[in-house]
């Protein structure tokens, strides 16, 4: 017994010096400046998110919260450097000055509203604490690729942006007021450096066409009443008359309503626009609408521009304009 007690106690002690040795082998390897925790950067709310605006090294992202009584949607601006092109003697115009930049203006709904919500309340996914001066290049914070300001009930956040997590999307970034250092997703800002591509608002509505039960069609003073027919999971456009009969003209040119995808959107109503269809969706109640207009060439021998309005894009975005006329031409098989 007593052997045996005295060679548990050996082993426990043998584990504990090891442990011990462990720890204190490990603990110097560890970053003394970081302590590595959850934590949130700001409070808030997305309802209370006024504005957002990125900067970064050549350009530059704002968007604007608007609201109305279908929800909030968001008015971009983007503004970067133009690009010179080639040097080419026989080109006709002369390239962009320098330091030129051009302005693109657009709405965001769907990203947009995500992008929100993850800047109110602003959550850090590790607290890096207050990192030296001598060691802020390390996280790309000795020169900076920019800054993210977010407006929230009337107040200014703002973060600088360092570079990314090794290996990963996350991103370094410093409190200025307050020199804290934390890692942040990095999805907001990729998605305000890509603006162009990523927060731009390209689909016309927020509801699936399934949804739909009737769509009604206006265009020269004459209506037409078009209902969602057959079992769920194979539904299709009939007319009222025969609901249980696809009707393919309806379908085709419904399918090329929903080829409209927004391009470039317009902050006014576009000058000298005439009317050329208008659709009201419902499902029992009303879901939305959409109106596509035609603005005609300042050239007689020109073609027209083609622009859309829907209840999600809320103004007036021009879209494709081989589409649009496909569209037009197909309204008087469709409008009988």
């Amino acid at each position: 017994m007593n052997v045996g007690r005295g060679l548990f106690v050996h082993v426990g002690l043998f584990v504990l010096a090891s442990a011990s040795a462990v720890a204190v082998w490990t603990r110097d390897e560890q970053p003394k400046a970081l302590v590595q925790t959850e934590a949130t950067v700001w409070p808030g709310r997305p309802a209370d998110v006024a504005r957002v605006v990125f900067e970064g090294k050549n350009r530059k992202v704002s968007l604007e919260t608007k609201s109305d009584k279908l929800g909030a949607y968001y008015v971009g601006t983007l503004e970067r450097e133009a690009t010179p092109p080639p040097v080419n003697p026989d080109a006709g115009a002369p390239p962009p000055a320098p330091g030129a930049k051009s302005k693109t203006e657009f709405v965001g709904v769907g990203v947009a509203q995500k992008l929100v919500e993850s800047l109110a309340p602003l959550k850090a996914l590790r607290a890096l604490g207050r990192i030296p001066e001598d060691r802020a290049a390390e996280f790309g914070l000795a020169e900076p690729e920019g800054t993210l300001t977010v407006t929230i009930s009337g107040a200014e956040r703002k973060l600088v942006l360092g570079g990314t997590t090794p290996g990963g999307g996350d991103r370094y970034v410093r409190e200025p007021q307050t020199g804290e250092t934390y890692v942040i997703d990095g999805s907001a800002v990729r998605d305000l450096d890509t603006a162009e591509s990523r927060l731009v608002e390209r689909e016309l509505h927020g509801w699936k066409e399934a949804e739909v039960s009737t769509a009604e069609l206006s265009a020269g003073g004459k209506k037409r009443q078009i209902v969602r027919g057959g079992p769920e999971g194979k539904r299709f456009w009939a007319d009222p008359a025969a609901a249980d009969q696809k009707d393919e003209t309806a379908a085709n040119f419904m399918g090329k309503l929903d080829r409209l995808r927004p391009t470039d959107y317009v902050m006014s109503e576009p000058a000298g626009k005439q009317d050329v269809l208008r659709v009201e969706y419902a499902a029992g109640a009303s879901l939305g609408f959409l109106e596509l207009v035609r603005v005609p060439a300042a050239d007689p021998a020109g073609k027209p521009d083609y622009f859309v309005r829907t209840e999600r894009t809320r103004l007036y975005a021009k879209v494709p304009a081989q589409t649009a006329e496909q569209v037009e031409q197909d309204l008087g098989s469709i409008l009988k």
